[in-house]
């Protein structure tokens, strides 16, 4: 008796097949998706950590940039016709008309901002080598688990060729604005309270 062996083919998505999905009620409106390299992935719920830690962060990049870039919360990022993420941080190259017209691209971004409780190593590994095949400058990882901010920069293939480890006490500044100094205690300290979901 002879066995059949079935490989099963996944179905990638395009971007714009994305949106169809979400104009026709495939995706609900209120479904937290992401589309990475033509694949639907579901997000994780966020938590009171991770969301105290994205709003604290958002009030001190608007408090330090005042027009020099623009700040966006958990906006898309369009990185390629089958990848559009939403980054929990990112500062822009100034636009008057605030990307109006268009998603933000990899080559808007002076700065992207990942915020992890319980996905701390998808987005370490896999987003991150994303970001850099797509050029994207420079990188920071909000890792609430291990109370650190991981910094990655130089984009070379699918890896940063720079990284640091930076912990309270210590301050960090974005490559584009070097004057622009967050301590990490302040980063940190919305995300010392209680475990998020």
């Amino acid at each position: 008796m002879q066995v059949m062996s079935i490989v099963a083919q996944q179905r990638r998505f395009a971007v714009d097949e994305y949106y169809a999905m979400a104009e026709t009620g495939i995706l609900s409106a209120d479904e937290r998706v992401e589309l990475l390299e033509g694949v639907i992935v579901p997000m994780s719920p966020i938590g009171v950590r991770h969301a105290a830690c994205v709003m604290r962060l958002s009030q001190l990049l608007y408090d330090g940039v005042r027009r020099r870039a623009n700040v966006s919360v958990q906006g898309p990022l369009r990185i390629d016709e089958r990848t559009e993420l939403q980054p929990d941080l990112m500062l822009l190259a100034w636009r008057d008309d605030f990307y109006a017209t268009r998603h933000p691209a990899p080559a808007d971004v002076l700065l992207l901002i990942e915020v992890s409780d319980t996905t701390v190593t998808f987005d370490r590994v896999e987003k991150r080598r994303v970001y850099a095949r797509a050029g994207i400058s420079e990188v920071w990882l909000v890792n609430l688990p291990e109370q650190r901010v991981e910094t990655y920069a130089d984009p070379h293939r699918a890896r940063y060729r720079r990284t640091h480890v930076a912990r309270s006490g210590a301050a960090l500044a974005p490559g584009a604005l070097p004057d622009l100094s967050l301590p990490v205690s302040q980063v940190l300290a919305a995300a010392a309270g209680r475990q998020g979901s």
